[in-house]
């Protein structure tokens, strides 16, 4: 090497150290590590990317720009800003004296720096579209040689900021920008997908809003332009969608009803295609996969339509069995029939008969319940009386399987130890059957019966619906200093059986000599929670649980969230008797003119939510609401004239849903009948 070689390069390798000194410490200050602030500082140096903008001077060009309609200064500002993900990262973590690393991302910031460029609103999609193009198309398509660390920390935080420009639902060009965004998600590794749930799970309710709605305008035409069909980019659209559903389920935002995607929950879908796909052994490809993959985007009545396919098929699939088994063996009966006989004997017949269906394999058979002694045929309305008499035995307290908490009326397992596994178990079996023949029960338990039947484990939080005076005492003394005054041990006090009082438990080993202090608060809360919500009532929600999965432990149930599982069970609280009106079906010279139809339903709008549920009960057998809704109703609710103008009372045939009522010639007399009726309706009478 010549003498002026080696001088040209020590002056390059001068000038390069200069120029790292330069940028070095200015983007360790905006709180980058050492390795990343070296890595932007080379690239800096190599003209690959642009320094960070000075956001605070952007804002006041802009402010000029506006003022003077010269926006050319402003513009070259924004095309520096949007040049790279490093660029566009970078200067959004302002420097600081005292920096944190990773430091959060100033949202307010993002937000004020968008409002002030919104008259250039299409330049600025345009540049950030660029951005985003030129990350997709450098993206290594090998997923073994994803690009630095330090890269894909700077690209999240761009992206981030991107995602949360306010034009990203406006019109074409940010349709354009989000497939573009939602592509170059979909090429990330898992981790990195995941962070970017973590920082999506900081945002509030509008922001996460804004984007939900962006997606699903987004998968709405697409499905459209595409006939009804679905395509890899309709895939793609609803993986990134799961990534904010996750981060929503972190955050609690929003409601996670705003994840429903409308065309998927309209009767135009068919969602039982979608269902066989499902079921398809095999991988499905992004051509052909199914939404159940993602159940999110399901409401409540189509899972339970899900649910019914599911069910429907392994009906059929037992009856055919059976019926093929009377012809070679003769005598079997398709169904599974319950004779009983009511209290004091309907919990240990009940309990005999299910023992032997489930030892024959018939508990999937179509169901039928004869009450011993009674006329009657089972035609829907004898099963909802035997589900509700059987489910009021077996949760009065003086059976005690369950306690009812007196400020938040619902029920939870009684600890004890008495062995009651055989009862526990036909709780669950009997609730898997009445989901399993599409009846409504009548009982109330915790938010966490359901999530735990899901699979989720206890927290403090969840204490709050069971025990909710012992949630409150837990959490101030998280937040109290000198626990050790109150003299509290790790031991807990329960009631014993057969009503001695109370008992000790420890909650750990010789948990008496071991004081309760500042520095092991949070683990006897920890074990106190896990005893009063797991440990003291394993056995008995195992047993319940047990019997809960012989009937609902198939795939469609697991596309269920524990709330949707409960209106699931126990039915909605929305008693739309407008809807009722609209889906109600007239008979026996009735029409939705009639006089007294029409008195009939301005009586039923003025009543209290109270009375319409009695009203519910006397005409359908159960004060429960469809998860349709009341006007899924099934048989549809009927009206028939039962006769003209008398004082005879309102009737009812609950297993159809049918109510028969005099032609009555004026309101006073129809007011108070009906409400006789609806006030008397205790009990079951077949006509």
């Amino acid at each position: 090497m010549s003498q002026a070689d080696e001088s040209a390069q020590q002056v390059t390798g001068q000038a390069l150290k200069d120029g790292l000194a330069r940028e070095f410490p200015g983007l360790t200050a905006r709180g980058l590590n050492p390795n990343a602030a070296a890595a932007v500082a080379l690239k800096i140096y190599y003209r690959k990317v642009k320094p960070a903008v000075d956001l605070k001077q952007l804002q006041e060009i802009s402010v000029e720009a506006r003022r003077s309609q010269q926006w050319q200064s402003a513009l070259t500002v924004i095309q520096d800003l949007f040049c790279s993900p490093e660029t566009l990262a970078v200067s959004f973590m302002p420097p600081c004296a005292a920096a944190e690393v990773p430091r959060p991302l100033d949202r307010a910031l993002v937000e004020q720096v968008f409002t002030s460029l919104s008259a250039v609103q299409g330049d600025v999609l345009t540049a950030m579209h660029s951005l985003v193009h030129h990350a997709l198309v450098s993206w290594p398509a090998d997923e073994d040689e994803p690009p630095d660390q330090h890269y894909q920390a700077l690209l999240l935080r761009a992206i981030s900021i991107i995602l949360l420009n306010p034009w990203i639902d406006d019109d074409q060009t940010g349709r354009r920008l989000l497939v573009k965004l939602m592509a170059l998600v979909g090429s990330w590794p898992p981790l990195l997908r995941q962070r970017l749930v973590s920082e999506c799970a900081e945002w509030s309710s509008g922001e996460m809003q804004q984007l939900i709605i962006a997606v699903e305008q987004h998968l709405t035409i697409t499905y459209f332009e595409n006939d009804n069909s679905i395509d890899a980019a309709t895939h793609q659209a609803v993986k990134f969608l799961a990534i904010i559903s996750e981060a929503n389920d972190q955050s609690k935002a929003v409601s996670y009803s705003n994840f429903y995607l409308d065309i998927l929950n309209s009767e135009d879908f068919d969602v039982k295609r979608d269902y066989v796909n499902w079921k398809r052994p095999g991988l499905l490809t992004d051509s052909d996969f199914s939404f159940c993959q993602y159940p999110f985007v399901y409401d409540p009545a189509t899972k339970s339509d899900i649910l019914a396919f599911e069910n429907t098929g392994e009906m059929r699939e037992q009856f055919h069995h059976a019926i093929f088994d009377s012809f070679i063996r003769g005598g079997a009966c398709p169904y599974l029939v319950l004779r009983v006989r009511r209290s004091p004997y309907l919990v240990n017949d009940t309990l005999l008969q299910i023992q032997n269906a489930s030892a024959n394999n018939t508990l999937k058979r179509p169901l039928k319940v004869h009450f011993i002694g009674e006329q009657g045929v089972d035609e829907g309305g004898v099963q909802k009386e035997f589900f509700q008499l059987l489910m009021r035995d077996m949760f009065d307290p003086d059976y005690g399987m369950f306690k009812l908490d007196e400020d938040t009326r619902m029920y939870w397992f009684r600890a004890s130890k008495i062995d009651m596994s055989m009862e526990f178990e036909l709780v669950g079996t009997m609730i898997g059957l009445a989901i399993y023949n599409s009846h409504l029960l009548e009982f109330s338990f915790p938010m966490l019966t359901y999530r735990k039947l899901m699979g989720h484990k206890p927290t403090l939080g969840d204490l709050m619906d069971v025990h909710p005076t012992i949630h409150r005492s837990l959490q101030k003394l998280l937040t109290q200093d000198n626990v050790a005054q109150l003299g509290l041990v790790f031991q807990v006090e329960q009631e014993a059986d057969f009503g001695e009082g109370l008992e000790t438990i420890d909650l750990e080993a010789e948990g008496a000599n071991m004081p309760v202090t500042d520095d092991n608060k949070q683990r006897y809360v920890d074990l106190y929670v896990r005893h009063l919500l797991e440990t003291s009532i394993q056995r008995q929600f195992d047993a319940f649980q047990r019997g809960f999965k012989r009937l609902c432990g198939g795939p469609a149930l697991k596309l269920f969230r524990p709330e949707e599982l409960e209106k699931l069970i126990c039915g909605g609280q929305n008693l739309d008797f407008l809807a009722l009106e609209q889906h109600t079906r007239y008979d026996d010279g009735f029409t939705a003119h009639s006089q007294a139809v029409e008195w009939f339903w301005s009586v039923v709008h003025g009543l209290q939510p109270e009375q319409q549920k009695q009203l519910l009960f006397f005409v359908t057998g159960s004060d429960r609401v469809p998860i349709k809704g009341l006007a899924s109703l099934t048989p549809p609710f009927t009206i028939s004239r039962a006769g003209p103008h008398s004082d005879r009372l309102p009737t009812a045939h609950t297993c159809f849903n049918h109510l028969l009522l005099p032609d009555y010639q004026d309101l006073q007399s129809l007011q108070k009948l009906l409400l006789l009726s609806i006030q008397n309706s205790e009990g079951f009478g077949l006509m």
